[in-house]
């Protein structure tokens, strides 16, 4: 089976190799001509663990081109493409038109389009009518994590489907057939209507970021009474109705899904003159985390920070990625520097760190690198050298391995924005320890 992909950005690359891995024929489509030749050349464009040992199986099984009419012949066609929001929130359907405009001249008909790309209720409507009713169209929301996201395309939590018409059995049946390696595994799969389909993705997400809102809440309660937040999040999730995961309270959510989708949810509400309390208040107190905690630290220094050195551990959005998209800690880097703090930076993902360097004068120090030092280091041994204090806002378990009693902070104050390290640890090694809550 002849399969196509529209746009080989992050994850959706995984899309490709992984299907080639199974030994679909794939032609992999993209506009930017620099992004296929390197591909071409087995040379990763995103970083995800494996992704190298992946595109060098699998190059006999992927055609990387610009050249639109090479998806002549496909069965399957996959939209894979960005679906930035505009400033009211309302989610930028362009690329998807776009892309789907694209390939409309290419098309014999009888291909099965599915839109992989998360888009709003009635997107793929839309898309059934521009190509004039003639194709099959079929939502297939993605649920892969950046950094994990080759394990999660082989071992997914479920896959999901919408169809127009659900008694078309041989459309599903085609569909299943990429999808079969899961069906093996009894991954559960659901098969539902359009509307459905486009709505589960965003409202997983904006649960997900519901529940980390909370809990952050609750640490900030937790900070006023001296109450410990992570016990509480312990007996929270110990209840067998509850699941564990985002239950750690932290800085807030940040990568680049859940503010995107969260607001997007709102404004689908909005759209259908609904009231949207709950996950306005979702997206307006996670808006206020990051000052939040930085309060924490100027307060520490007497709203001072002049020519203090501080250390940040972690650049890119999240670990195991070099995807600086949505990272909160360049506006926390802006701001410690802006209020005339000294800072080294540090990332364990070296690739995340090459991506700061590149983009350092525009999207941190703009025309005004003179006035400000920012050094990028890059071993954890750095900070036993001529640093004040330590700002932790990721989780990379790496840090673990440190050995903490090695280090020498002047001011003797670690501020943990993602609750890591053992505060009784820290303690016991004489330094000062902030982290959400009490």
């Amino acid at each position: 089976m002849k399969i196509s992909i529209i746009w080989t950005w992050y994850i959706w690359l995984i899309q490709a190799v992984w299907l080639a891995k199974l030994g679909f024929k794939i032609t992999s489509l993209d506009v930017f001509q620099d992004k296929i030749d390197k591909l071409k050349s087995w040379i990763p464009t995103i970083y995800e663990d494996w992704l190298q040992e992946l595109l060098n199986e699998t190059y006999k099984n992927i055609n990387w081109t610009t050249d639109k009419s090479e998806i002549i012949g496909s069965e399957i066609i996959f939209i894979c493409v960005w679906t930035p929001q505009d400033d009211s929130w309302k989610t930028d359907l362009g690329y998807v038109f776009w892309a789907i405009n694209d390939i409309k001249p290419f098309l014999n008909w009888d291909e099965i389009i599915i839109i992989k790309s998360t888009v709003p209720v009635w997107t793929n409507k839309k898309v059934f009518e521009m190509l004039e009713w003639k194709n099959k169209i079929v939502s297939n929301p993605e649920f892969l994590r950046e950094g994990l996201a080759i394990k999660d395309f082989f071992n997914p939590d479920r896959i999901v489907f919408g169809f127009w018409d659900l008694e078309d059995k041989k459309t599903i049946s085609k569909v299943k057939k990429v999808y079969n390696y899961c069906l093996e595994k009894n991954i559960p799969v659901l098969e539902t209507d359009w509307q459905t389909a486009e709505l589960i993705k965003y409202s997983a997400n904006s649960f997900l970021a519901t529940k980390i809102t909370f809990i952050n809440e609750i640490a900030r309660l937790s900070d006023k009474v001296w109450a410990n937040i992570k016990d509480i999040a312990t007996a929270i999730w110990l209840d067998v109705r509850i699941w564990k995961q985002f239950l750690n309270a932290w800085i807030g959510y940040w990568w680049s899904c859940f503010p995107k989708d969260v607001k997007s949810l709102i404004h689908q509400f909005k759209e259908n003159w609904l009231n949207w309390e709950i996950i306005s208040k979702v997206d307006e107190t996670n808006s206020w985390q990051v000052q939040y905690f930085l309060e924490k630290i100027f307060k520490y220094y007497n709203n001072s920070l002049h020519w203090k050195s501080i250390w940040v551990l972690w650049v890119a959005f999240k670990p195991w990625t070099d995807d600086l998209r949505e990272s909160k800690w360049i506006e926390i880097i802006k701001k410690l520097m802006y209020a005339g703090a000294k800072l080294k930076i540090f990332d364990y993902n070296k690739e995340a760190l090459i991506n700061f360097k590149k983009y350092l004068d525009a999207i941190v120090l703009g025309n005004s690198r003179g006035f400000f030092e920012v050094e990028i280091v890059n071993n954890f041994e750095e900070l036993t050298k001529n640093i004040d204090s330590l700002v932790i806002t990721l989780e990379d378990k790496n840090i673990l391995n440190e050995d903490f009693s090695k280090i020498k902070l002047s001011d003797n104050i670690i501020f943990d924005w993602k609750n890591i390290l053992d505060k009784n640890e820290i303690k016991t090694l004489g330094i000062n320890y902030v982290w959400v809550g009490c």
